[in-house]
């Protein structure tokens, strides 16, 4: 019989996939200290000031951690889960830039909170009922959307004049946003891409299946390998352009050696990759 008083130390590291990365990705775990040096000097420190500051450092510090995800992962094999993880990545350091280079666009970013949370509120009544949140957070709530919710408003008919509330902070679609910023040509493999497999479509069932030798579809059981490489040079791209940002805008003299260092280590670490976007896409 067993014995349920007595604790369960689980562990799920597969020594053999991580074995096969790290041997697949020597150059870049070599080269992987000068990276970590990089990211502790852009967000190991205290940033005070207006808003525009906290947001771009925050944005930054989300793709750090959602780099180190892909990481793990990646040394796990789950490449397509990597995959998934660009996308949020991508979104995050496309709209640090955007609001790097349009300050004046942070307050929006931030007010919209006050919408997207009205709307998880109103289903939170539809599927759970009125009384999950007191009478003080409903009030709170509502009072908030309607004070900012004017500041969204956009046009629905033209011919009517009538007005709705835009589904997100910004009247640019994010494909018109991300072509403002250096990293639009990343719109493919970054979001495009990472899409597919998020969502439920038959994209994403087409990338786990594979024809056996009689003709018929078996799932893929192996390591998605290739898949993690991949996501593994996506990522490492998009850090990169991340602290590049987050030199420019703090002014982060102290960050410049170490950049340009991880500059030429992300044409090391991907020379055999004459162009990485295409294979990105790939």
């Amino acid at each position: 019989m067993t014995d349920h008083t007595t604790p369960i130390y689980a562990s799920f590291l597969n020594e053999s996939e991580w074995k096969n990365f790290s041997e697949r990705s020597q150059k870049f775990l070599q080269l992987f200290p000068n990276l970590l040096k990089a990211m502790d000097i852009a967000f190991v420190r205290q940033q005070a000031g207006p808003n525009i500051d906290v947001v771009i450092l925050g944005l930054g510090r989300l793709c750090l951690e959602e780099f180190m995800e892909i990481l793990l992962l990646c040394g796990h094999g789950y490449g397509i889960a990597a995959t998934r993880i660009i996308r949020g990545m991508y979104e995050r350091a496309v709209t640090a830039e955007y609001l790097h280079d349009n300050p004046d666009q942070v307050e929006a970013f931030i007010n919209y909170h006050h919408v997207s949370g009205y709307k998880l509120f109103k289903q939170i009544q539809r599927t759970m009922g009125n009384d999950v949140l007191s009478p003080e957070q409903t009030k709170q709530i509502e009072e908030n959307y309607q004070k900012y919710k004017s500041q969204f408003e956009v046009t629905d008919c033209k011919k009517c004049g009538t007005t709705r509330i835009n589904h997100t902070w910004n009247k640019l679609d994010f494909v018109t946003m991300a072509g403002k910023t250096s990293l639009g040509q990343l719109i493919v493999p970054d979001y495009y891409l990472p899409t597919r497999e998020i969502h439920s479509t038959i994209g994403a069932l087409f990338s786990r299946f594979e024809i056996d030798d009689g003709g018929g579809l078996v799932f893929k059981e192996a390591a998605q390998r290739d898949e993690a490489d991949k996501a593994l040079m996506a990522a490492h791209f998009l850090i990169l352009s991340v602290l590049e940002l987050q030199k420019n805008h703090f002014n982060l003299e102290s960050l410049e050696e170490p950049l340009q260092v991880c500059l030429a280590d992300l044409s090391t670490i991907w020379k055999k990759t004459p162009n990485p976007q295409a294979a990105l896409s790939s």
